[in-house]
């Protein structure tokens, strides 16, 4: 739709609204009579009735006649009797045995609870044990192995350097616990070697500060350290543990 016909169509929308409100105004302003429809109430209808009674004798005379017709058709109608079928009567029941009585239920008797005695056994004293020697604490000497040692190892230990000694003498492992915990240290190991070249004992002469250490020193020697067969020997040799 074009503009100007869009413009028109309102122009002509607007002057019907006003049209229709001014009529309406001049509608409402105008004097209007209004015509009110009154309602009749309805009267009550009045109906007459008449009732003609007949004479006594008519209405005598009448019953009379009645009677008579339903006499004879009485009489004319053969009489009905009644047929009462008779039932067969039935035949007795027969007598129920009394029931026996149930036994009584016996009591149960109580469970007996048996106690078991729990015997309590006393605390054992402990026996004193022998206090060791103050060498042998000191040095930390096992018992010696059952071998033969030939003459008897020497009373003097030799001092060994690590590492100087014929045969196989591996250096001990450290111990994981003494490395995380940075612990150093140097032990003295004295022990015998049997005629076989096998250490027969060992035993810390000289510990360190650290129980670890003193005990990885202690089994190496004793479980992987070997020497030339010959005499019984005694050595000694320091084992250090540095952390590089």
């Amino acid at each position: 739709m074009s503009k100007p016909a869009l413009y028109a169509l309102n122009v002509i929308t607007l002057a019907a609204w006003l049209s229709v409100s001014l009529g309406a105004m001049v509608g409402f302003s105008l004097p209007q009579e209004w015509a009110v429809a009154l309602v009749v109430k309805p009267q009550p209808l009045s109906v007459m009735t008449s009732i003609d009674i007949a004479p006594a004798e008519a209405l005598q005379d009448a019953q009379t006649e009645e009677n008579q017709t339903s006499e004879s058709t009485e009489a004319a109608e053969p009489a009905v009797v009644p047929v009462i079928a008779t039932l067969p009567t039935p035949p007795p029941m027969p007598e129920m045995a009394p029931m026996e009585d149930l036994p009584d239920v016996p009591e149960m008797p109580a469970p007996v609870i048996k106690k078991t005695a729990v015997q309590v056994a006393a605390p054992s004293t402990p026996r004193p044990q022998a206090k060791p020697s103050s060498s042998s604490s000191a040095n930390n000497r096992p018992a010696t192995a059952g071998k033969s040692t030939g003459g008897g190892p020497p009373s003097n230990a030799t001092t060994l350097s690590f590492g100087s000694g014929a045969g196989r003498q591996p250096a001990p492992s450290y111990p994981l616990q003494a490395r995380r915990s940075n612990h150093q240290g140097t032990v003295l190991v004295e022990f015998i070697v049997g005629v076989d070249g096998k250490v027969l004992s060992a035993w810390v002469k000289t510990p360190c500060a650290y129980d670890s250490l003193n005990n990885a020193a202690l089994s190496t020697i004793r479980s992987r350290w070997k020497f030339p067969a010959g005499e019984a020997r005694r050595y000694k040799i320091p084992i250090v543990f540095r952390l590089n």
